[in-house]
């Protein structure tokens, strides 16, 4: 029986990089995204909720031009809003509440001295 070629030739390049490496400086998927990762994130739900909210109004006054007809244009609108609302409500239920660190207050002391006797200060 004659030998079959070896499917995986031996890697001559040296330590794996990339998805199989494992350096420690690596942040894990846990890890909290960078500032800036997440205000591209935000502004991309943004742009999406926008979209979601205008171009419902724009395919339907569209196909009121093609069609003759004059309800699908704010049929459309108020689709979109509608849509757009309700994709608000569950970003904005899905989001941690932001609650600052609790810090030490300052205290007033307690009173020390002892009002003296006929002063007024009783």
């Amino acid at each position: 029986m004659p030998a079959s070629p070896n499917p995986d030739p031996p890697d001559d390049r040296g330590p794996q990089e990339g998805p199989s490496a494992a350096p420690e400086d690596v942040a894990a998927p846990d890890d909290a995204a960078s500032p800036v990762g997440e205000a591209f994130a935000w502004a991309s739900r943004i742009l999406a909720i926008g979209l979601a909210m205008f171009l419902p109004g724009v395919g339907g006054t569209w196909l009121d031009a093609r069609l003759g007809t004059r309800f699908l244009g704010p049929v459309g609108l108020i689709f979109g809003f509608t849509a757009a609302l309700f994709w608000l409500v569950q970003i904005g239920n899905s989001v941690k509440p932001y609650r600052p660190k609790k810090t030490k207050r300052y205290q007033i002391p307690p009173i020390t001295h002892k009002p003296e006797k006929g002063t007024g200060d009783a």
